[in-house]
């Protein structure tokens, strides 16, 4: 016996983009100084999270790498490729995974304000 396959003129295609989803790496897109040591950071997957840098710099930034605790060298953080760090020759950076799921680190809603 003879096994046939009948499409459809009506049928649609269907495909799975809605099931894979890509991984794309969580990088910073942008920084600002907002007081002491809190900076607002925007991350490229939409979030925005408030971080105090004062218990993450006085747990890991040791040695050399503790004049960064000073506040003038701290404002002048810089971002690229993604990442955030201080010095020019990236002397103190953080993982963003790190960063990203550290607790006690507001998030900032987006709200819409009307005015009329």
């Amino acid at each position: 016996m003879e096994q046939s396959i009948r499409i459809s003129s009506t049928g649609k295609l269907r495909s799975n983009k809605h099931q894979t989803k890509k991984n794309t790496a969580i990088t910073i897109s942008k920084a600002y100084y907002l007081n002491n040591y809190s900076l607002l950071l925007f991350f490229n997957n939409g979030e925005q999270k408030i971080i105090d840098f004062l218990p993450v710099f006085s747990k890991y930034a040791q040695g050399a790498f503790s004049k960064y605790k000073e506040l003038n060298l701290f404002k002048k953080l810089i971002v690229a490729n993604g990442n955030i760090y201080w010095g020019k020759n990236e002397d103190l950076i953080f993982p963003i995974s790190f960063l990203y799921n550290l607790p006690h680190t507001r998030k900032i809603k987006e709200e819409i304000l009307y005015v009329i």
